[in-house]
């Protein structure tokens, strides 16, 4: 769970996605363990015609599987993009498996960036 200190950090987070999504975001990074580090390197894509800034790393450790049950399917998919630019390489492939074949717009920016590196 987030610590009272990481409320920085969750801007940051929150800012990697469409504005519409804020409180699903939220929701996402209220149950994730605080990370260790903060976000790392964000850079800048526009979704539609929005800018979002999505982290390059991120270094909250993995939650269980009942957790993220019990988050609905956009909360989910919010997950599985945060994951993917996780410090772990094996975390990142997981949870990019998740979301390869979404037709989310704002998916795409996290499947893209992983293809490049």
């Amino acid at each position: 769970m987030q610590q009272p200190g990481s409320i920085a950090m969750t801007d940051d987070l929150v800012a990697a996605f469409p504005h519409q999504l804020a409180g699903d975001v939220r929701a996402v990074l209220a149950v994730m363990p605080a990370a260790r580090i903060a976000p790392v390197s964000p850079f800048s894509v526009y979704v539609g015609d929005e800018a979002v800034a999505i982290p390059y790393r991120i270094y909250q450790d993995e939650l269980p599987d009942d957790v993220v049950r019990d988050l609905t399917g956009v909360q989910q998919a919010i997950l599985h993009c945060l994951y993917s630019r996780h410090s772990d390489g094996l975390v990142r492939q997981r949870h990019l498996e998740q979301i390869a074949s979404s037709d989310e717009p704002w998916a795409v920016p996290f499947v893209v960036q992983l293809a490049g590196e």
